[in-house]
Order: C-alpha cells, then structure tokens, then sequence
C-alpha cells in the first residue's frame, strides 16, 4: 500500500479524495522527496565559505545547467551565473552562512525556510525559496524571498 502520510502529515484520515488524490499525484513522482531535500542541502552549502571546486561540485549535484534564479536582488540564468552570484555574496558577506529551517515539498516542487548567519553565529535574516525541480531532482528555476515586505 502506498504510504502519503510521509508527503502530507499523519494527521489526515486515511480515506476520502485527498488520500485517493495524494496516491494519485505522488506514486508517479520519479524524484524522491528525499533527494530533493538532499539537493536543497547541497545547494545551501554552496553559498558557505568553500573552495570554488567544492562549490562547482555541489551545485552540480543540485541545480540544473539552464537554471533560473530570482530574488529581490536581481535575477539570472545558467548554473555559470548563480556560481558567480555566490562568490559575489561571499566576497561581500565572507563566512556567512545559512541554515534550513523547514522544507514543504508536494507535486515535486518545494518551499524552503532558511536563515542567514553572519560568521560568529548571529541570525541576521530569514528567508524562503520556492524551487522548481526537474525530472532527475535538480533545480531549474528558484525564487528567493526576503528583505523587508512589499
């Protein structure tokens, strides 16, 4: 039997159209939850203060060439361009760093809660991403969300 409850909580009783709608949408998904969770780790990381190899490495394992990439800070395209968004950010901001604090993900895409932190330790900002994945799990389009509100 098709196990939901690890995609939209253990709350739900086990009968009724959204259980037959959960099965229906996720026993095709090609991408398991997990990964993507393991390639929004790997991209994280990719913003910390690392050897550009490392950087190159994981953003392989978890973005997509053709990648598109938004936040109030501007906008680009190419897994070329957000490398050299994040060594801007990190020639800015050296040793910052961010944390995850929660993952939704349903129908394959997810939203991310994450925070900043200056390199002492101190939370500086929280922020969230939607991600689009595609169908090997990496990342094809994000927009980050943060800053003051609109």
């Amino acid at each position: 039997m098709f196990n939901y409850r690890q995609y939209i909580g253990s709350d739900l009783h086990p009968s009724g159209l959204a259980v037959l709608a959960a099965i229906a949408t996720w026993k095709d998904l090609k991408v398991s939850p997990e990964t993507l969770k393991n390639n929004w780790k790997a991209y994280l990381a990719a913003y910390g203060a690392i050897d550009a190899n490392e950087r190159e490495r994981l953003l392989q394992q978890s973005v997509a060439d053709d990648i598109v990439f938004t936040n109030p800070g501007g906008r680009g395209e190419r897994r070329t361009g957000l490398i050299a968004h994040i060594q801007d950010f990190q020639k800015k901001m050296p040793g910052t760093y961010f944390e995850t604090e929660k993952i939704f993900i349903h129908h394959g895409e997810l939203l991310t809660i994450w925070s900043m932190h200056r390199p002492d330790g101190m939370k500086v900002a929280t922020g969230y991403n939607f991600v689009r994945p595609d169908d090997t799990g990496r990342f094809v389009y994000m927009a980050g969300f943060f800053g003051n509100s609109a």
